[in-house]
């Protein structure tokens, strides 16, 4: 009767089991978050609230460009003309109102609004130049956190494999088969591997945070990098023309000379005199009677810019078009020498990814299993077997770190060529 009830009750209770197995491991499985290329981008240009900054001042440099389109307001005036003590003012005092309007009939508008839009332009050269420099960092800080990670699986997979090789050792020494220098030996090789590993999670945790840093974001420890270290599809190399022409750096350069020279060329016109029209009218009070007389007033008024022709400022402009130019140069200079240094730079660790790394890896894997299958058979000693076992892992780090850099010159040399996406 008991052991019914008993099957009873754990038929009723296996559902709940279930479900609660079920959320356990989905809470493991979920425990990792998962982190590609693209998602660590479209995070970051999401929320780096510096870019976003950069975005508000494209919102104000299109604010003055609609503020240099308008036109002045007129002026509206109204006086009185003969106040003197004693009189009656509806009688004896004359009335004068009128309406001023300036005209913009020398140009001023025009350059004033070429001048604002090339600030529009400036302006969207540096977000854009903001943009692609988050890009490029985020990208780098992510290949550089995805490479640590990458030796820190190798160490921790180094730990476990090696632990194998203790227990072995271990074994042998209960009954008498080695030494116990050996056994030690072991153990501090182990020893030294998990030291190595503990720095390597340390390491990995530092580019992490590195990467959410750049990202705008705050950091999460338990993420897993997606992207493969393998080598990439080749990379399309180009010319130094179209190199200039892409840069955001001669872009931004570039739109400073022009608006440079718009506000040079307003300057200039802003010497030019200034019209305005007007128009209104007066009342008089005739002398010794009750009534008066209603007139028009209307002409016109010109400044004239004998002594002020804006001389200080046409000056001050003209030599910044020529400092925005020497740096028109400059950067174009820049750029040369940065593109020429990561296309070599990209090239030796492509060589490098491709050629020597791979099969650095593969040979050291062969010692390391001959050094194992000998020693098992008592064909070699115990120090050529650890010898064999660190080359074997110096080479699987040396292999993470080379892809990590392989693809961090991918990522300088998109930036270079003014590619970056």
């Amino acid at each position: 009767m008991n052991r019914r009830n008993g099957s009873i009750r754990c038929r009723e209770h296996k559902p709940t089991l279930l479900l609660v197995i079920g959320l356990i491991f989905a809470g493991l499985s979920n425990a990792q978050s998962r982190l590609s290329l693209e998602d660590a981008i479209k995070q970051a240009i999401e929320s780096r609230a510096s870019l976003k900054a950069e975005n508000e001042r494209i919102a104000a440099a299109r604010g003055l460009e609609k503020q240099a389109s308008l036109r002045q307001n007129p002026e509206f005036l109204f006086q009185n003309e003969n106040l003197r003590p004693g009189q009656t003012y509806t009688r004896d005092v004359d009335t004068v109102a009128y309406v001023i309007q300036p005209l913009d009939v020398m140009g001023k508008r025009s350059h004033r609004m070429e001048a604002s839009r090339e600030g529009v332009v400036r302006t969207q050269a540096e977000y854009d130049l903001a943009r692609i420099q988050l890009i490029d960092a985020v990208k780098l800080a992510y290949w550089t956190a995805r490479g640590a990670q990458e030796v820190r699986e190798v160490l921790r997979a180094s730990v476990a494999n090696f632990q194998k090789t203790v227990d072995y050792h271990a074994a042998r020494f209960s009954v008498g088969a080695i030494a116990e220098q050996d056994l030690l030996r072991v153990r501090l090789e182990s020893e030294r591997l998990k030291i190595s590993a503990n720095l390597a999670v340390v390491e990995a945790d530092r580019g992490t945070m590195a990467l959410f840093k750049e990202m705008g974001r705050p950091a999460v420890r338990d993420v897993v990098l997606t992207e493969p270290l393998e080598l990439a599809n080749s990379f399309h190399e180009t010319t130094l023309d179209q190199v200039l022409a892409q840069r955001n750096e001669v872009r931004l350069a570039r739109a400073s000379v022009a608006e440079s020279t718009a506000k040079e060329s307003l300057e200039a016109v802003l010497a030019r005199p200034d019209l305005s029209v007007f128009a209104g009218y007066k009342r008089t009070e005739l002398p010794d009677t009750t009534y008066g007389v209603n007139t028009i007033i209307a002409g016109f008024q010109i400044s004239l810019p004998v002594i002020n022709k804006n001389q200080g400022n046409r000056e001050a402009a003209g030599a910044e078009v020529r400092r925005r130019q020497q740096l028109l140069v400059a950067a174009e200079g820049d750029v040369r020498a940065e593109y020429e240094s990561a296309l070599q730079e990209y090239r030796t660790r492509r060589d490098e990814a491709a050629g020597t790394l791979q099969l650095l890896r593969e040979e050291a894997n062969n010692v390391a299993q001959i050094a194992s299958n000998a020693y098992v058979e008592g064909g070699t000693d115990l120090l050529r077997l650890l010898d064999a076992e660190r080359a074997r892992i110096d080479a699987d780090l040396a292999w993470a770190r080379g892809m990590s850099d392989y693809h961090q010159s991918i990522v300088r040399l998109e930036a270079a060529e003014g590619v970056s996406q």
